[in-house]
């Protein structure tokens, strides 16, 4: 069907159909210049205490949801399943990768979906994420998570929760403190790797005449598929973190209403801090060494 004269046409980003001062502007131009959205009649003033709430709520509600389909599905199925089962694992596995997907998808356009202080971190690393930005989204997170894993403990009594502590992380007795740390470690950096190659490096540093960044609209599904493959390796390790401020606020709503006889989650908590930091800081780094600009 043809545009007809009367019918607007929708202005990508990139766009250079918008007059400002007399000059030709894109709408993301227009953003960066003039520090406000482009509508009809002018230019509306993004505040950035504005911005930095919207970011800070977004983030929250990222990660309360997250916790609670991720640490959710662990809880709801663990009373009726061998850990070790292949069918839970991928169970659990499939509910972390399909949780990011969708809130990605939600809320990616207001902070980018971190959704993990780790991924932050390494965005920080990267320079692509201010630090006063960075610290208000990881405020967001935390409390996210603390409140997620409220909401599940409400849910879930004791006698309903198997595994002790609303899916937070410990070292399964099969392995060691290095195995875990070292798988953390390297499939949050395969996780960040991901996320810089798909949602934030330009594609322009390969291909000047495309000016989209990494996968565009669909680095989601392949975010989302990272976390759900690192969860099938580490699931038997240490129920897989990767993501710090997930394994945080299980830890601390279930530590406040009695953690299990023999617990070790305290014990291991800094392998699920250390770990997915300094895989996201290399992987962050990586992406600063090998972005340039043409």
């Amino acid at each position: 069907m043809e545009e007809t004269k009367n019918e607007p046409r929708t202005l990508g980003p990139r766009d250079s159909n918008i007059s400002v001062d007399g000059k030709k502007m894109s709408a993301l131009e227009v953003e960066q210049t003039y520090d406000g959205i482009p509508v009809a009649g002018g230019i509306v003033k993004l505040s950035k205490t504005v911005t930095l709430l919207n970011k800070f709520g977004a983030e929250f509600l990222g990660m309360m949801f997250f916790v609670m389909v991720g640490c959710g599905t662990a809880v709801s199925t663990s009373k009726t399943t061998d850990f070790n089962a292949s069918s839970w694992v991928l169970t659990v596995a499939f509910a972390f990768g399909l949780g990011i997907t969708t809130l990605a998808y939600t809320i990616g356009h207001i902070t980018g979906a971190h959704i993990n202080c780790a991924v932050t971190f390494g965005l920080v690393i990267a320079g692509v994420c201010p630090i006063i930005d960075a610290l208000v989204i990881f405020a967001g997170q935390i409390i996210g998570a603390i409140v997620g894993a409220a909401v599940l403990a409400g849910i879930f009594n004791k006698s309903n929760d198997g595994t002790g502590a609303l899916g937070a992380n410990q070292v399964s007795p099969n392995f060691g403190k290095g195995s875990a740390f070292l798988g953390e470690a390297f499939m949050t950096a395969m996780l960040m790797f991901v996320v810089n190659e798909t949602a934030v490096r330009k594609r322009l540093d390969y291909m000047p005449n495309n000016k989209l960044t990494g996968v565009g609209f669909n680095a989601p599904i392949a975010i989302g598929f990272a976390v759900f493959l690192a969860h099938l390796v580490l699931i038997p390790v240490d129920g897989c973190s990767i993501n710090p401020t997930r394994s945080f606020g299980p830890l601390v709503i279930a530590s406040a209403r009695g953690l299990p006889d023999g617990s070790n989650h305290w014990d291991d908590f800094w392998i699920f801090v250390i770990a997915p930091f300094l895989g996201a800081g290399v992987a962050g780094l990586f992406q600063r060494l090998t972005t340039f600009s043409v």
